[in-house]
This record gives C-alpha cells, sequence and structure tokens, in this order.
C-alpha cells in the first residue's frame, strides 16, 4: 500500500506532529510547568491531564492540555513575571491536538530545544538530562 493511502486510511494528517513554543520555570535543574509548578519528565513525553473534569485532555469546550504557541510572543509575559528563573524553547506536540488562534494543546509534549536567557540565575546543568539541545545566551566579551 502507498504512503498516502496509508495516511488516508488512518487519517494521518490529524496526526502529525505540532511544533511549538513554550516557557517553563526552572526549579533544580529541571523544567516545570510556569503555571502549575507540574514536572516535565527527562525520560518521556509530558502526557496532558484534565485536573478540573476528569475527561481525557485535551478537550474542545476546555482549556485542558498540554499549550504551545505559535510563536514566542504567544508567551512574552510569562517570560517577563519571574525572569530569573524563566527558559523557552520548541515543544513537539502529538495525540490528540486542538488547534487555536495562537497554537494548540495536544495530549503529549517533548521539549526538542532548550533556550536559557542571560537573566536566568537557576542553575541549569540538569536541563542536559532532558537529551535535546541547551542554547545558552552569548556572553558580552570583557574588555582586557
Amino acid at each position: 500500500m502507498r504512503v498516502g493511502r496509508v495516511e488516508g486510511a488512518w487519517a494521518a494528517e490529524a496526526l502529525r506532529p505540532a511544533v511549538g513554543w513554550k516557557v517553563w520555570r526552572v526549579e533544580d535543574g529541571l523544567l516545570k510547568s510556569v503555571l502549575y509548578g507540574d514536572p516535565w519528565p527527562v525520560d518521556g513525553p509530558i502526557e496532558a491531564a484534565c485536573a478540573r473534569h476528569g475527561h481525557e485532555a485535551p478537550a474542545v469546550a476546555c482549556e485542558c492540555g498540554i499549550h504551545a504557541g505559535r510563536t514566542l510572543e504567544e508567551w512574552e509575559h510569562y517570560l517577563r513575571v519571574g525572569a530569573e528563573a524563566r527558559v523557552f524553547g520548541r515543544v513537539l506536540l502529538w495525540g490528540a491536538t486542538v488547534e487555536g488562534e495562537h497554537g494548540w494543546r495536544a495530549a503529549c509534549a517533548r521539549p526538542v530545544e532548550i533556550v536559557v536567557p542571560a537573566a536566568v540565575t537557576e542553575a541549569v546543568d540538569g536541563l542536559n538530562a532532558y537529551g535535546v539541545p541547551v542554547r545558552l545566551p552569548l556572553r558580552e566579551a570583557v574588555p582586557a
């Protein structure tokens, strides 16, 4: 069977992953949800759950799911508050996915790149455990 037919038969267009932007807190070298403090596992994906209503996440009529923005600007307000412990990056989203005007909510997500702004004072050595590129800021050269 040709790939196009397999994709059509399995509605693979709906299964294709999305890549979006995310902001996290860093605590003890680990990524944590900005709003709820949920730790992101280093050895696998984070899986969404709806704590408010108990249904599978994400649901169209709810706000549950792993959120990611189309652009980093969607999350700019999270970078301004608590900037000393905020990092950002791109995430791969898959499974059930709800697309919105500014991004997606998905059932599963995994970081694919982490960027550490110069303002971050928290230890970031543990971020290498996620197995993805960790981009550190360029420091200005100190005159001799």
